[in-house]
């Protein structure tokens, strides 16, 4: 995702990191060792349920318009990742 996010940032690609079931002090320690600036915690999973994530990691994808275009479990392909980022970008 890091390498996604700067590929893409000057066709305005953000992402945001949203940490749910842990510990906010463990989310926090993650982002920092991992240089992500843009994490936050999703207290009682209410974002995570909203974009689709029900458990462990993945990503939504929201176009400008705040439309989820695509969602992923975690374990995608490099592939997979750079397809779903092009139709968000469109």
């Amino acid at each position: 995702m890091k390498r996604a996010e700067e590929k893409y940032k000057d066709e305005g690609l953000t992402v945001l990191w949203i940490g749910f079931q842990d510990r906010r002090d463990r989310i926090r320690k993650f982002a920092e060792l991992q240089g992500i600036s843009r994490a936050g915690f999703d207290e009682g999973d209410r974002v995570s349920k909203a974009f689709g994530i029900r458990y462990g990691a993945g990503v939504a994808f929201v176009n400008s318009g705040g439309i989820v275009k695509a969602r992923m479990p975690k374990g995608f392909s490099s592939g997979k990742l750079e397809d779903n980022i092009k139709r968000i970008l469109k």
